[in-house]
């Protein structure tokens, strides 16, 4: 039997970046984010982890694989082993909004690696005439630190300004 619990909301209006901190503790091994994102400007969200010391984990220790679908074009993959980030979490264009699921795991063991599951869609006006596209994507990745992670910061390269909501979950499994 597992259990979910809220542990976080965070919401900010009008912001560029947005962090949640504290939010990891060693009460759960796997946590479950939910994450909406408006923009009215073409943005990509991305994600960084903040250590225990409170600082943003922005070297190059960060792994992923993307698969990125489109109902304009064709599937493709994107991937990176020595980036600064985990890209494109979310995103928005033309306030349509974007969304995604994040599962991570052991951020709080200083002995293993952080591990990510994710995926997000996201509409935005691909052609600027006012119509609907869709994208979405399914990511892994991974934080190759052994460093005990307690939160979490989104961004996006473009600065444009976004409405965030996150909401951090703790998954209890119980035997």
């Amino acid at each position: 039997m597992s259990n979910l619990r809220l542990l976080n909301e965070t919401t900010a209006t009008s912001v560029s970046t947005m962090s949640v901190t504290d939010v990891f503790t060693t009460d759960f091994d796997i946590y479950k984010i939910t994450l909406y994102s408006s923009s009215a400007t073409e943005k990509e969200d991305h994600i960084q982890f903040i250590n225990s010391g409170g600082s943003f984990v922005n070297s190059s220790s960060y792994d992923y694989a993307q698969l990125f679908i489109r109902s304009y074009s064709s599937f493709s993959e994107v991937s990176d082993t020595s980036d600064t980030k985990l890209r494109l979490i979310t995103g928005s264009e033309d306030n349509f909004g974007g969304n995604a699921i994040i599962y991570v795991f052991n951020p709080t063991n200083s002995s293993s690696y952080t591990f990510i599951l994710s995926q997000m869609s996201r509409g935005y006006d691909l052609q600027n005439d006012n119509g609907f596209d869709m994208d979405s994507n399914k990511n892994i990745g991974i934080l190759k630190q052994q460093s005990s992670i307690t939160g979490f910061h989104l961004f996006n390269s473009s600065t444009a300004t976004s409405d965030y909501t996150a909401r951090t979950y703790g998954l209890r499994i119980d035997t």
